[in-house]
């Protein structure tokens, strides 16, 4: 049996017995053997396993941690937020979860009625109809591309309001904001929106009352309310893994256990690998951690067990662009002369050429869906997943594809919807943020190679800048 040696920084975390701890863990730094060893040194303190809380961010997250802890002997249960939300809710009351479903019937019902739809809409109507009035209005319910759209942007800022824990009179102060930054125009389109959205909120939460039901959000909102009445199961330790993707309800709902307990908090993240904005993730609660938990201790840790030193100088310097992003040194004793190939390509049937010539582990990553749906006759162990889903992976090699400079690239140019921007955490103020940061994982999920496939004659904005910056690392292929 492999005797597990711990790192000096690892070792930290281990023996620190601060009230609030944050561990920042760069990519492929161990963080998981930390934790497992953390969770060993409580163990053997005499704390009990089922004094000690383990969130972590998905279901698959959740069993891969447990099954880990099996193996050394420990079982303890770990649980999501929303798994832990639920427990407390059933544990206190009867309710059931509704159907998701119901939301998209109700908004779809105030879409059909709505008197005129193209005021919701910002963008242009040449082929929904010409004519009076009833003809267009027709013309868009019809249209599945823009009903669709106006559906989708409503159920994500219900979504994203909630996660945030905002409660109805947070519309007026949406309102006093449409008011003071928008133009006239655009003025009244969200004024007509965010009294649609109300309307529809106001109904949706009326019938998950009456009918005694709760929805995804509920599960941590309601749970950290019945916490603050109730109190809950007397933990002595807190460990939540993945912090960078944090909401603010799930911050709350981790600060009012803390209340109740007193239990000392162990969160383990990296802000250079936050990607889930879109669903409520909030970075400042990682990067400002001591605001939210006083008196708070930080510890980095140093080295990396996957990427090469040299993968590392391309990343680090491409990721730290950004000046919002944490300062930190992540050091390896791997080495590689050129740890990123990129082979340009004319035709997109020359990638399956390329794609045979890998004959051990390999992830091809995506930045969309349609990106890797697209690979063909690719071999066993080839495995294609978003870049997203990808994330606390990692292969011998990696193949990023579909880096040509256009809007759904790396980087994604897609504008966010604009209504968004009352519900969804600010981004940072620099270029591309969180695409870059969405690139950055990508990058770091290899313990060998990177391939990058590029369009000859329209190389994406990113591998430009690599080029630009580190191409003492990276060799080029034709």
């Amino acid at each position: 049996m492999t005797k597990i040696i711990l790192d000096k920084y690892q070792k930290k975390v281990i023996k620190n017995k601060s009230q609030n701890l944050l561990v920042i863990a760069g990519a492929g730094s161990g963080k998981t053997l930390t934790i497992i060893y953390k969770i060993k040194e409580l163990i053997k303190k005499d704390i009990k396993e089922k004094e000690i809380l383990c969130i972590t961010y998905t279901k698959e997250a959740a069993t891969s941690l447990k099954e880990k802890l099996k193996k050394e002997k420990i079982y303890l249960e770990v649980k999501t937020f929303h798994g832990l939300g639920y427990q407390i809710i059933r544990n206190s009351q009867k309710t059931s979860i509704i159907d998701d479903k119901f939301l998209d019937e109700l908004i779809m019902k105030y879409l059909s009625n709505y008197p005129k739809l193209n005021l919701l809409i910002n963008a242009p109507f040449k082929n929904l109809g010409k004519g009076n009035f009833d003809k267009l209005q027709n013309s868009i319910l019809k249209n599945t591309i823009y009903i669709t759209y106006l559906k989708e942007n409503i159920k994500t800022f219900i979504n994203l309001f909630k996660s945030n824990n905002y409660n109805i009179e947070d519309f007026n102060k949406f309102m006093k904001q449409n008011k003071k930054e928008n133009t006239i125009k655009k003025k009244i389109r969200h004024q007509k929106f965010l009294y649609l959205v109300k309307k529809i909120y106001k109904e949706y939460e009326e019938y998950l009352k009456e009918t005694n039901q709760i929805d995804f959000h509920d599960m941590i909102n309601v749970g950290t309310e019945i916490i603050k009445k109730e109190g809950i199961y007397p933990y002595k330790y807190i460990i939540v893994d993945e912090y960078q993707d944090t909401s603010l309800s799930k911050c709350l709902l981790i600060k009012e256990i803390q209340n109740k307990t007193k239990a000392k908090l162990l969160a383990v993240g990296d802000d250079w690998q936050s990607i889930y904005r879109f669903t409520g993730s909030n970075l400042e609660i990682f990067t400002n951690f001591k605001k939210y938990f006083k008196g708070a201790k930080i510890i980095k840790l140093k080295y990396t067990y996957r990427n090469s030193m040299e993968l590392l100088k391309v990343t680090n310097k491409f990721i730290m662009k950004n000046p919002y992003q944490i300062k930190k040194k992540i050091i390896s004793q791997k080495h590689q002369q050129y740890p990123i190939k990129i082979y340009y390509y004319k035709d997109k049937n020359e990638i399956e050429k390329i794609l045979r010539n890998y004959k051990t582990e390999t992830f091809i990553l995506g930045r969309n869906n349609k990106d890797i749906n697209k690979i063909k006759n690719k071999s066993k162990n080839i495995k294609c997943l978003t870049v997203h889903k990808s994330k606390g992976l990692e292969a011998e090699n990696v193949i990023i594809v579909n880096l040509e400079n256009s809007i759904t690239s790396f980087p994604s140019k897609i504008k966010e919807n604009e209504y968004l921007k009352y519900v969804i955490p600010k981004e940072d103020n620099y270029i591309f943020a969180e695409e870059r940061r969405l690139f950055y994982v990508a990058l770091t999920r290899a313990k060998n190679t990177v391939t990058l496939l590029v369009k000859k004659d329209n190389p994406s904005y990113f591998v430009t800048e690599l080029l630009k910056d580190s191409s003492q690392y990276i060799k080029e292929m034709n």
